[in-house]
C-alpha cells in the first residue's frame, strides 16, 4: 500500500531512500523541515512532487537550480497550501511533514517519473534502470506519464514516458502490455470513454506502420488517435496509476535489454555516465546506429569524455537542422550532468 491517509491516519508505504523525505513522512523528531536557502537532494524530490501537482515552472534535473530552495519553490509551496487549504498558520515557506504527506496522498494531475513519486505513490522501487528511464523521460515528456505527441513528427501518436511511437510499432506494444497486465483497469478505461472494444485499437496499431499513411494520419479514419474519444482515452490511460506501473515495467524491460547490449560492446566497467548517454541515444536514434558509432569513436587510448564528445558531434550532424539545438542540449546534459557518476556501474 502506498503512503495515504485513511480516516486521518497516514499509512507508511515504500520509502524513497532519502533520509530527510522519509524522516519527514514518518515524522521523526530528527527530520527537520525544508527551508529556503537549502541546496540538497531532498529539495529536488520536493520540487519533483510539486511539479506533478501542476507547478511546471519548478526546475527539474536539467536546470542548475534543481535541488535549490529558492523563490520559485517558495512560491509553489505557498500556492499549494492556499489551493488545498492546508495549515495557513504554519510558516508559509516551510516544507514539513504535513505538506509532504499531502503531496504524496493527493492524486497528482501531472504525475511524472521521479525518485520520490515512483516509490512513495506507486510502490515501485526506484532501481538503477529506472534512474536511466527518468533522465530520458525528462527530454521526452518532462517525465509526465500522460503526455501525448499528436503527430507533430508525422509518426502518429506517441505516448507516455518514452514516447512510444505509433508508426514504429511501439504504441502497439505499450497498449498490448496495458491490456494484458492490467485487464480490469483496461476494460474500465475503455468503458468510461464509450469504447466497446479496446481490442480493435490494439489490432489496428499492430498493422503496417501502425495503420498510418506517409504523413502520420490514420488510413482508417475510425482510428484517428489524435481525435476523441481515442485522444482522451490515451490521456486517461497515462493518468491511471496501474497503467503508470505498466509504463515503468515496459520501460525497465526495454532498457534492461539495451543495457545488456551496451555492456557487451562497451564493456562491463563502463561508467554510469557513458551507459546513460548510450541508452538515451539508442532511444532517440536506434541501438544499431549507436553501437556502430560507439565502436568508431572508442579507439584505444581515447578517454570516455572524448568518446562521448565525438558521438555528440556525430549525432548532431545526423539530425535535421531544426532539431540540432535540441540534440546538442540533450547530449550535453548526459555528458556533463551531476546526476550521473563517472564511476563504473555496480555489478548486477
Amino acid at each position: 500500500m502506498h503512503g495515504n491517509a485513511l480516516h486521518g491516519v497516514y499509512i507508511r508505504g515504500m520509502e524513497c531512500g532519502n533520509a530527510i523525505i522519509d524522516g519527514l513522512l514518518e515524522r521523526k523528531p530528527s527530520a527537520l523541515p525544508l527551508l529556503p536557502g537549502q541546496d540538497i537532494r531532498a529539495v529536488g524530490y520536493l520540487q519533483d512532487l510539486l511539479r506533478g501537482h501542476g507547478y511546471a515552472f519548478l526546475p527539474d534535473p536539467r536546470a542548475a537550480t534543481y535541488s535549490r530552495y529558492g523563490s520559485e519553490t517558495r512560491l509553489a509551496i505557498s500556492a499549494y497550501r492556499r489551493k488545498h487549504d492546508l495549515d495557513l498558520t504554519a510558516r508559509k515557506d516551510c516544507a514539513g511533514s504535513g505538506l509532504l504527506r499531502d503531496l504524496v496522498d493527493r492524486p497528482a494531475p501531472a504525475a511524472a517519473v521521479c525518485p520520490a513519486y515512483i516509490p512513495l505513490v506507486l510502490d515501485v522501487a526506484f532501481t538503477p534502470i529506472l534512474r536511466f528511464v527518468w533522465l530520458t523521460s525528462l527530454f521526452e515528456t518532462g517525465g509526465v506519464f500522460e503526455n501525448l505527441n499528436l503527430n507533430m513528427d508525422q509518426c502518429g501518436v506517441s505516448f507516455g514516458i518514452l514516447q512510444w511511437s505509433q508508426k514504429a510499432g511501439q504504441l502497439h506494444r505499450i497498449l498490448q502490455s496495458c491490456r494484458t497486465r492490467e485487464p480490469a483497469e483496461w476494460t474500465r478505461i475503455m468503458a468510461d470513454h464509450g469504447i466497446t472494444s479496446g481490442n480493435a485499437l490494439v489490432d489496428y496499431t499492430a498493422t503496417a506502420n501502425g495503420g498510418l499513411n506517409a504523413r502520420g494520419w490514420a488510413i482508417d479514419p475510425a482510428f484517428e488517435l489524435t481525435k476523441d474519444p481515442w485522444r482522451i482515452m490515451l490521456v486517461t490511460l497515462g493518468a491511471s496509476q496501474p497503467m503508470q506501473r505498466v509504463q515503468l515495467e515496459l520501460a525497465s524491460e526495454t532498457y534492461s535489454v539495451e543495457l545488456a547490449r551496451v555492456t557487451a560492446y562497451a564493456g562491463s566497467d563502463t561508467s554510469e555516465r557513458v551507459v546513460a548517454f548510450l541508452l538515451d541515444l539508442a532511444n532517440q536514434f536506434g541501438p544499431a546506429r549507436v553501437e556502430e558509432q560507439y565502436k568508431r569513436a572508442a579507439q584505444p587510448g581515447v578517454s570516455e569524455s572524448a568518446i562521448l564528445k565525438s558521438m555528440e558531434d556525430a549525432f548532431i550532424a545526423l539530425a535535421r537542422l531544426q532539431f540540432q539545438p535540441q540534440v546538442r542540449a540533450r547530449r550535453e546534459f548526459f555528458r556533463t550532468t551531476k546526476q550521473l557518476s563517472d564511476e563504473p556501474l555496480p555489478a548486477g
